[in-house]
């Protein structure tokens, strides 16, 4: 009886090992034609555009930038325009340069406001404007009187006329020094004010005594600028 139930128990077994066999025998080839098919793929993708990233040669992809030998200079603007500096500079009392600076940047806001347009190149068009070319020096000597024209360089005459410009803003109406610098500037522009009119007699009396330009007369001790 024992010996009839081992020997089933064997052939069970063995029949168990060969369908094992069979179904890991009938399963290879079907592994290997699918590895075959994904390194096919794999083999695709980065000519075919896929989303995985492909590797990078050293050299040929990367862009490196290459050292510029040409000596172009280097224009740096300056901090503050030299113009607004020197109208900053007369507008400043007792060393409140912030408070003069508030005034420079309230007579643009102005100006952009009374024109709708640019508010910088205004102000330098009534600069020029309002330059005179010479200054004229006049002293005694025997109790005669002498005018001596003098050019001027670029910075003295954007400085004359910046400071005839205020002399003249403060006979216009404005609650704050911005304001009226700003009247006075559009007042230039359009060819009434007294800033031109100060320019118009330094050149008149220039040219009555342009003979004193070649000849200069001895200037005394105690009359020298």
């Amino acid at each position: 009886m024992l010996a009839s139930i081992r020997h089933s128990l064997a052939r069970a077994s063995l029949r168990r090992v060969a369908n094992v066999r069979t179904l890991a025998d009938s399963a290879a080839p079907d592994a290997l034609k699918q590895a075959g098919a994904n390194a096919g793929e794999a083999g695709l993708l980065p000519t075919a555009g896929s989303s995985q990233t492909p590797a990078v040669s050293g050299s040929s992809s990367i862009a490196r930038p290459t050292p510029s030998t040409s000596t172009t200079p280097i224009h740096i603007p300056p901090a503050e325009d030299p113009l607004l500096h020197l109208f900053t500079s007369l507008v400043m009392k007792h060393g409140k340069r912030q408070e003069a600076a508030r005034a420079i940047s309230q007579m643009l806001l102005h100006l952009h406001a009374f024109t709708q347009a640019p508010p910088l190149p205004l102000v330098r068009e009534a600069v020029v404007a309002a330059a005179p070319l010479l200054r004229c020096r006049q002293f005694k000597r025997a109790a005669k009187q002498f005018v001596f024209p003098t050019p001027l360089t670029e910075r003295q005459r954007a400085r004359t006329a910046v400071q005839w410009i205020l002399d003249a803003s403060d006979s216009k109406g404005g609650r704050h020094v911005g304001e009226r610098v700003a009247r006075e500037i559009i007042a230039v522009l359009r060819g009434d004010s007294s800033a031109l009119k100060k320019k118009e007699e330094v050149h008149k009396l220039a040219v009555l005594h342009r003979g004193n330009v070649l000849r200069p007369p001895k200037v005394p001790k105690s009359n020298k600028v």
